[in-house]
């Protein structure tokens, strides 16, 4: 019933809406025709009558006369339609027809407020609805305009009363056709609903039960909702069989499978993923993957999550576990995103054996080195040989003798340097870590560089609220800063002008440094040997001072990175674990 009356009254909305927006149409229609009508201008008629010069009541009589037979020539067309022409100048009504009726209204002005003064400035037609000289009506207003100037407006109006009266009738077949429909409507849903409502129930009951028993099939039902049974039935075979699939799909894959929604809310995971991480078996499902795992874990599912690209087989280090990451964006059939599936494949031993191939190529390339070495040594010794010859001569002077000395100094040191890198690349020693402050560890550095022999002095850029704390032998990060703020202030010097910069920030599991210089840069076919012992770019360099400090970096379990261009920049960047390094690692 309400849905009817809402009907009717929408009807009777539109109804008489369409016949106003007829009946303006009309009335501007009319207005538009008299506008028409009028050629040239209410003072081109003044002076083809010789009244150009006369008085207020003149010029309207004249007005009107020439005007009066076109308004009474329109309203007589159209029944109970009101026209008629508003001079600017004059202030007055002109003319309005049908004459008979209100010719009495000529000269007079509107009233205060009226619509057509609003017309008369703006230049733009306009209704007016509501009490005027004819009672209420609906007032059409178009304004004359002659070479841009607005002189007056021509009105067309018709009254409510008659409106209505046009609408009534209308309005009473439409209620009487509802009041019909509505009986039929009722006539027809009584015969019918009975048997419709029990075949709907059964099914509403079935749909129910499959809430509890996923397998359950409803009972066919008569009819056209037959249909409907069927394809619910068919919808849970199928379903059923999917999730059997899945479920076995999922759980014979031997990696560690994550399904979250971009709601970031973790919706399935496979037995190898519990296996992984059996501290989040309990709760896992349903919740929230930032509420669950840690910094490292979060920022990778927010990268595949937000659509930025991950790069394939992303390495991840979680608590002693190296495990290798892949995700990948979940879509439905329209393509609308999901959410994302993630893999993780614990890969902690595969790198344990690769670093022990290393360590394998590492000593036979010590080997190499050893060759090298004695091809480094061979040179001073000779040197150092030549020279002792030549003082064990007889009538050697004092200063030639200095001299000899101070030349086989300086190779043996040359000597010396060598052999005490190579001891400390090659050999052992114990990392003995202890909690520190790395930005305190980092200023140590900076001061001890700012003596700056070569032109610029490194400055220090942190967060000041940063936590900064873990585990790292004290001595050995220094000595790895000290190398590479060395590195830079010559990169610098050798450059001429630049500066190097220390930056710190924390993370929630890791320290990071690095460190940048303007310098001379290194070049791309040269940065990929940096590191490789008895290779430098420097010409009295060993090449063993980046291969021991990444050494000690990755002992504490971090990593160090190199980025270069040649001729502008050089960046050197650390990241140092907070986690406590386990007892008896050495380097």
């Amino acid at each position: 019933m309400v849905p009817l009356v809402g009907m009717s009254l929408f009807l009777k909305q539109e109804i008489s809406e369409s016949i106003l927006v007829e009946k303006r149409d009309k009335l501007f229609g009319l207005a538009r025709q008299l506008d028409r009508a009028l050629e040239g201008t209410f003072d081109d008629i003044l002076a083809a009558n010789g009244a150009l010069g006369a008085d207020r009541a003149t010029k309207i009589a004249v007005l009107n006369s020439r005007l009066r037979a076109v308004t009474d020539f329109v309203a007589s067309g159209n029944v109970g339609v009101g026209v008629g022409y508003y001079g600017r100048e004059l202030d007055a009504v002109l003319t309005y027809g049908p004459s008979e009726q209100f010719q009495y209204t000529v000269g007079q002005p509107i009233f205060k407020g009226h619509k057509g003064y609003e017309v008369m400035a703006s230049g733009e037609p306009m209704i007016q609805t509501g009490t005027l000289v004819r009672g209420d009506i609906l007032n059409c207003m178009w304004p004359i305009v002659r070479g841009g100037a607005t002189i007056g407006y021509i009105w067309s109006n018709e009254t409510l009363d008659m409106i209505g009266g046009q609408l009534e009738p209308i309005i009473r077949r439409v209620y009487l056709i509802q009041v019909l429909i509505f009986f039929l409507i009722y006539l027809s849903l009584t015969i019918t609903m009975k048997g419709l409502l029990d075949k709907i129930m059964s099914i509403k009951k079935g749909i129910e039960v499959l809430f509890h028993m996923p397998n359950y099939h409803i009972p066919q039902v008569s009819g056209e909702l037959s249909g409907i049974v069927t394809t619910i039935n068919d919808l849970v075979d199928t379903t059923n069989l999917v999730k059997c699939y899945n479920k076995n799909i999922l759980e014979g894959v031997m990696n560690g499978v994550l399904a979250i929604s971009c709601a970031g809310t973790i919706t399935r995971a496979n037995k190898a993923f519990f296996e992984l991480f059996p501290e989040y078996e309990a709760g896992l499902i349903d919740s929230s993957y930032r509420s669950i795992f840690g910094t490292t874990m979060i920022a990778f599912i927010e990268g595949c999550l937000e659509g930025r690209e991950e790069p394939s087989g992303t390495e991840l280090n979680l608590d002693g576990k190296i495990l290798e990451a892949h995700g990948n964006a979940m879509f439905d059939e329209t393509g609308s995103r999901l959410g994302a599936v993630f893999v993780f494949r614990d890969i902690t031993v595969m790198r344990r054996y690769e670093r022990e191939i290393e360590e394998k190529e590492r000593a036979a390339l010590l080997g190499e080195m050893a060759l090298a070495v004695v091809h480094e040594i061979k040179n001073p010794m000779t040197s150092v040989k030549g020279f002792t010859q030549l003082l064990s001569r007889p009538g050697v002077d004092e200063e030639k003798r200095r001299q000899y000395i101070c030349l086989i100094n300086d190779e043996l040191n040359r000597v010396n340097r060598l052999l005490n890198e190579m001891l400390v690349y090659g050999g052992r020693s114990r990392l003995e870590p202890r909690r520190c402050d790395v930005a305190n560890l980092v200023r140590d550095a900076v001061a001890r560089n700012d003596w700056s022999p070569y032109g610029t002095s490194p400055i220090v850029k942190a967060y000041p609220s940063g936590d900064y704390k873990a585990e790292v032998d004290a001595f050995k990060v220094g000595q790895v800063l000290d190398n590479v703020l060395k590195n830079a202030c010559e990169a610098v010097a050798a450059k001429g002008c630049g500066r190097v910069v220390a930056i710190l920030k924390d993370f929630e599991d890791a320290v990071f440094v690095r460190i940048v210089d303007s310098g001379v840069g290194i070049g791309s076919d040269v940065l990929s040997k940096i590191g490789n012992p008895l290779f430098s770019t420097k010409q009295a360099g060993t090449g063993f001072g980046i291969a021991i400090s990444r050494k000690i970096v990755e002992a504490h379990g971090g990593s160090l990175s190199i980025d270069s261009r040649e001729g502008l920049y050089t960046r050197v960047d650390f990241f140092f674990p907070r986690k406590r390094i386990p007892e008896g690692v050495t380097i």
